[in-house]
């Protein structure tokens, strides 16, 4: 019975990831009426970008240490993760300007 505790909060981390990943459909079906699934890729896509930034900015093969400074020690590595998330927003928004609205 000890070993509850870190079970319920992996379940509830991983409920919280698929609920977020329903939500995300839900809400692009009822905006486009198409059923995207490709959120997954461009997710996916993100995060390596994210990660390649401060790795790069970090200059450090460790990723728990580059995670550390990027998120709390500030400096170059923070700021490569708000320039990486800025060129991410940007992409999104080029993707849905030429393939959702042109298709339309």
């Amino acid at each position: 019975m000890p070993d509850l505790g870190p079970f319920a909060i992996a379940g509830l981390s991983t409920g919280a990831v698929y609920v977020l990943a329903g939500v995300g459909l839900v809400v692009l079906y009822r905006a486009s009426g198409v059923l995207n699934l490709a959120q997954g890729g461009l997710t996916g896509v993100s995060i390596d970008t994210l990660v390649g930034a401060i790795l790069i900015a970090a200059s450090s093969n460790n990723i728990l240490k580059a995670f550390y400074a990027a998120f709390f020690a500030g400096g170059r590595a923070t700021a490569a993760s708000a320039a990486a998330l800025v060129v991410l927003a940007a992409t999104g928004v080029a993707i849905a300007l030429m393939i959702i609205r042109l298709s339309s």
